[in-house]
């Protein structure tokens, strides 16, 4: 923690116990261990120049993976000092404050939970009795539904392509123009295959073919 040797009458040798709130000034640590630096508007005035690189308490911590969500600068949290020592700080959570809202207001059911960043980025978990539905979606209009309601998946496209798995097991594949298959081998398995319109292909190799209205070409072939 960085300070004037002589702030508030030998600070520095006091211990702060209890939660106090701080203000995210950095987050790119220079020693590369994680830490979140801070300052700590309820010094005042003099203590404005009053900082510190706090690490941050997080769900899960390890060697080169874990769960990385830093808060942003400016963001209000919420700082506590190991066994009160000023040299230890810790950040244990982030508030909402008025000047930041909440991304959606609460409900008294209380069914949602969220995640929602900057972009507009969302996943969100409705938890609604008889209705549970899982949706990932971006502000563009990108979007994936598991809905439990209707037993049905469903990702769309801003542009208005979807695929959707309904609860018969069909899938249905809605495009603006056309839909490619690339692959070594493609097997298509089914009783019947339907196509509308015309279909074209550079070779055709079958057992039989049944038709009202058939032209073979040259020799017989096709």
């Amino acid at each position: 923690m960085t300070r004037p040797d002589d702030f508030d009458g030998g600070m520095a040798s006091k211990r702060l116990f209890g939660l106090y709130p701080a203000i995210v000034k950095d987050i790119v640590d220079p020693d590369s261990l994680g830490r979140i630096q801070v300052s700590f508007p309820w010094l005042g005035d003099e203590g404005a120049s009053v900082t510190a690189w706090a690490r941050l308490v997080t769900l899960y911590a390890d060697d080169d993976q874990g769960w990385e969500i830093l808060p942003a600068v400016d963001t209000e949290v919420i700082v506590a000092f190991e066994a009160g020592a000023l040299e230890r700080p810790y950040i244990v959570g982030a508030v909402w404050n008025g000047r930041e809202s909440l991304p959606e207001p609460p409900a008294a059911p209380n069914n949602k939970r969220l995640l929602k960043t900057r972009a507009g980025s969302l996943l969100e978990f409705d938890d609604t009795d008889g209705a549970a539905k899982v949706t990932i979606s971006m502000q563009s209009g990108h979007k994936l539904v598991l809905d439990d309601a209707q037993q049905q998946v469903t990702l769309h496209h801003s542009n208005g392509a979807e695929i959707v798995i309904n609860a018969a097991g069909q899938v249905k594949i809605t495009a603006n123009s056309t839909v490619e298959v690339n692959a070594s081998a493609v097997n298509i398995h089914a009783p019947m295959t339907k196509c509308d319109g015309v279909v074209k292909c550079e070779t055709l190799i079958t057992q039989a073919v049944i038709s009202p209205s058939y032209t073979p070409g040259a020799g017989n072939i096709w």
